[in-house]
């Protein structure tokens, strides 16, 4: 604390009528208390104090706040306000703590708002944004054609030629990539050039992804096989790009034969009576003149005269004789022969006939003709007179060439 010192002058001197004061530092006392916080700053931002809805574009909506004092006093609708998940509002009124705001309408901002019906919470930050600029200078006129060609997600009245997709029932969409064009079409079959990558076989396509290479597409019951043709023995197949060739030996048309003559008489009643002979053909119709007989194919190689069938071709025939034999009053021994070209090729053991019925035999004989001129027919021999009776037949068939 500050005190009083002796003048340095002595006392024979006179004491200064003031005393001097000297301060004497002291040891520094502690820290004193902080001060107390000023209030929250006012006249720059609120928040909002209950949820709303953002308003359709051009309509209104109620707004509450904490604080409306940092709004300016000027005529509604001239300034903007920030709000905090939504946008810019055009205030047009304020009361109390209670707004009313405007979604301008379209064209009014730059940026778009939050979309209509979003909703805004509570504590949403609303700060000053400043008033609506002057109005610019009308644009130029002009733009595109109304008669143009377009491409709309709705359609527009205004417009005279445009595609509407919503209304788009069937039908395919192109684009040229990078050129940034492309092309609508109603019609409702793509047409084959602009169909690239595999066709399924669901949607007719073979599912091949590779051009096949002298081969066919072949199913397996659930997707298609490249496969070649594989000829067999003696069909050569030959694939070649673009040809499949099948070859074969020159095959010969089959020319069939079919010969039978028939004896139609009984007994007596003209069937051929041989007599004792050691070979006579009882098909003969000049050695057996009133006997009767039916033919089939008659024409196809048999003299009747002769009673001998010539082929018409070389080849192989089966040769088929069949008799009912019955004597005339004596048991017979009979022999029965087939002949080609003269000489026998089949002979029976002889056998007796008797005159009490009917006594069967059939020959049949395979026989290769190597020539036009190769005949055959059949001979019957006997010891006594013999009826080659009704039924009887001589047959003749080619069978290969």
């Amino acid at each position: 604390m500050p005190s009083q010192l002796v003048s340095s002058s002595g006392c024979c001197q006179p004491c200064d009528s003031e005393p001097v004061v000297v301060n004497i530092p002291g040891p520094q006392g502690p820290a004193g208390t902080n001060g107390t916080n000023g209030t929250d700053g006012i006249d720059s931002f609120t928040y909002t104090t209950a949820p709303f809805f953002v308003p359709a574009l051009g309509s209104s909506v109620l707004v509450f706040v904490d604080n409306t004092e940092f709004l300016p006093e000027s005529v509604a609708g001239q300034f903007f306000v920030s709000i905090q998940g939504l946008g810019y509002m055009q205030v047009l009124s304020v009361d109390g703590l209670q707004l009313t705001l405007q979604n301008p309408a379209a064209g009014v901002l730059g940026i778009a708002n939050a979309i209509p019906t979003t909703l805004i919470p509570t504590n949403s930050l609303i700060t000053l944004a400043g008033a609506i600029g002057a109005t610019g200078a009308a644009g130029a006129s002009g733009g595109a054609p109304v008669g143009a060609s377009y491409i709309c997600r709705t359609s527009d009245a205004t417009l005279t030629n445009e595609t509407a997709l919503d209304s788009l029932s069937a039908g395919y969409l192109k684009t040229q990539g990078s050129g940034g064009f492309g092309a609508v079409s109603t019609v409702s079959t793509i047409p084959i050039a602009d169909v690239t990558g595999t066709v399924p076989i669901a949607k007719g396509g073979t599912n091949l992804t590779t051009a096949p290479a002298n081969k066919i597409p072949v199913g397996d019951g659930s997707t298609y096989l490249q496969k070649e043709i594989v000829g067999t023995s003696p069909i050569v197949v030959t694939n070649s790009a673009g040809n499949i060739t099948l070859s074969a030996p020159s095959i010969v048309p089959f020319s069939y034969v079919t010969f039978t003559r028939r004896v139609t008489g009984l007994g007596a009643a003209n069937a051929p009576n041989v007599s004792p002979t050691s070979g006579s053909n009882p098909y003969s119709t000049s050695v057996y003149t009133t006997a009767s007989y039916v033919g089939l194919d008659s024409a196809s190689g048999f003299t009747a005269s002769s009673g001998r069938f010539t082929v018409p071709y070389i080849g192989y025939y089966r040769i088929d004789a069949y008799f009912n034999l019955d004597a005339v009053s004596t048991t017979a021994s009979v022999t029965v022969f087939l002949r080609k070209n003269g000489s026998d090729i089949l002979v029976s053991s002889p056998f007796n006939v008797t005159n009490s019925g009917y006594h069967p035999i059939s020959l049949t004989y395979i026989d290769q003709a190597t020539a036009l001129t190769d005949f055959y027919e059949v001979l019957v021999s006997t010891n006594h007179n013999l009826y080659v009776d009704q039924g009887s037949s001589f047959s003749v068939q080619r069978i290969q060439a």
